[in-house]
C-alpha cells in the first residue's frame, strides 16, 4: 500500500507538469499571434503539435478560457478570443489605473540605476526593432517597456496585474500588426523616464493617460466602421 503512494504522487506531478508545458506553450503561441483572433482551435492537431495527450491539453485551454485568452462554445470548441471594441476600451481604462499607479510608486521607489538600465534598454531594443522594420516586435518591446517601468514601483501584486490585462490585450495588438499602422509615440517613453527622474508623478500620469488614450483613439478608428484585414478568411488549425 505504502509503496504505491510515490507512484501516485509522481503521476499527479507529471500530470501537472503536462499541464503546465500546454499552458506555456499555447499562451505563447497566442502572444506571438501564431493563433490568430476568431481562430478555431483543433484540439487533436494541437496535442500532436506539442507532443502531449488531449487531456492537459484541454485542462490548459480551460485556464486560457478562465483567464479569458480563449472562448468555449458549447458544442463548437474553442476558439482564440476575438476583437471586440467595448472590451478593449474597458481594458485600456484599467491599463491606464494600473499603470499610473504604478508610476506614482517608482517615483518614490526606483533608483537612478534602475532608471538609466531601462532607459539603454528601451533604446537598444528600438535601435533592434526599428533596424529590422519588424512591427510586431516593435509592439511586443512597448509592452515590455510598460512593464518593467511598473517593475520599478516595487509592487509584484501590481506588476502581476498588469501583466494580465497585458495578456488579455493581444487581439489588440493584433489589430496594430495586421491593419492599418496608426503612429506607436515611442518618443513619450523618453519623456516618461525624464519625468521618473524628475520625480514628477503629475507629469508622468499626464503623459501615461495621453499615450494609452492615442491608443485607444487608434483603435477605434481600426475597428470603425469594418477595416478590410478583419475581413479575410480565417484559417482553422488542421
Amino acid at each position: 500500500m505504502n509503496a504505491a503512494k510515490p507512484l501516485l504522487i509522481d503521476a499527479e506531478a507529471a500530470k501537472g507538469s503536462a499541464v503546465e508545458t500546454a499552458y506555456d506553450a499555447l499562451r505563447g503561441m497566442l502572444l506571438l499571434f501564431v493563433l490568430r483572433p476568431g481562430e478555431r482551435l483543433n484540439e487533436m492537431h494541437l496535442a500532436d503539435r506539442l507532443g502531449l495527450s488531449r487531456t492537459p491539453l484541454r485542462e490548459a485551454l480551460n485556464r486560457l478560457a478562465a483567464e479569458r485568452l480563449v472562448l468555449q462554445r458549447n458544442g463548437h470548441g474553442f476558439y482564440v478570443r476575438d476583437l471586440d471594441l467595448k472590451e478593449a476600451m474597458d481594458l485600456y481604462e484599467l491599463r491606464t489605473a494600473l499603470e499610473v499607479t504604478g508610476f506614482r510608486h517608482a517615483c518614490g521607489r526606483s533608483t537612478a540605476s534602475g532608471i538609466a538600465a531601462l532607459r539603454r534598454a528601451w533604446r537598444t531594443a528600438l535601435r533592434t526593432t526599428g533596424a529590422k522594420n519588424d512591427r510586431a516586435a516593435m509592439v511586443a518591446e512597448d509592452v515590455r517597456f510598460h512593464e518593467a517601468l511598473c517593475a520599478l514601483g516595487g509592487n509584484a501584486e501590481l506588476l502581476r496585474m498588469l501583466g494580465e490585462v497585458n495578456a488579455r490585450t493581444t487581439f489588440i495588438r493584433w489589430a496594430y500588426t495586421t491593419g492599418p499602422r496608426p503612429e506607436l509615440n515611442f518618443d513619450e517613453h523618453d519623456m516618461l523616464l525624464d519625468a521618473l527622474v524628475a520625480r514628477d508623478a503629475a507629469a508622468g500620469e499626464a503623459i501615461i493617460s495621453r499615450h494609452i488614450g492615442r491608443r485607444a483613439d487608434a483603435l477605434t478608428t481600426l475597428l470603425a466602421p469594418a477595416p478590410s484585414f478583419l475581413s479575410t478568411p480565417r484559417r482553422k488549425i488542421a
